[in-house]
């Protein structure tokens, strides 16, 4: 079950591979096919939200880590929508500096996602 918004996101899953499968109907190549997709795009809001918080554009930055964290919801990789609906409430309060701290969270969380999945992938 996903935490709610509100979570710490301390004690959840880095991805939970079984709740994606329900959500395909046990569709491996889905699954797969899903996967690649947020391995491809990920990268790109994650430079995106780099880029705002770097100008100060706190209104972009919030949108940049919104979309990250639909799309980590989406392959139920829980532990980086938890970090970045923290950083969205960070940037969107204006807090820049804080959402900044929290972006270089955000970039660890993401590389070792990115290798777990590489390697479920493999």
């Amino acid at each position: 079950m996903m935490q709610p918004e509100g979570g710490s996101g301390e004690n959840t899953e880095r991805f939970a591979l079984s709740e994606l499968r329900d959500r395909v109907d046990g569709d491996e190549e889905l699954m797969r096919e899903v996967l690649a997709v947020y391995l491809e795009d990920t990268p790109l809001v994650l430079e995106r939200l780099s880029e705002a918080l770097e100008a100060g554009q706190p209104e972009a930055a919030a949108k940049a880590a919104h979309t990250l964290k639909g799309s980590s919801a989406n392959v139920a990789a829980e532990r980086l929508r938890s970090q970045a609906y923290a950083l969205e409430q960070k940037a969107r309060a204006g807090d820049l500096a804080e959402a900044r701290r929290l972006f270089t969270g955000l970039q660890s969380e993401f590389q070792a996602l990115q290798n777990m999945l590489n390697q479920y992938l493999a």
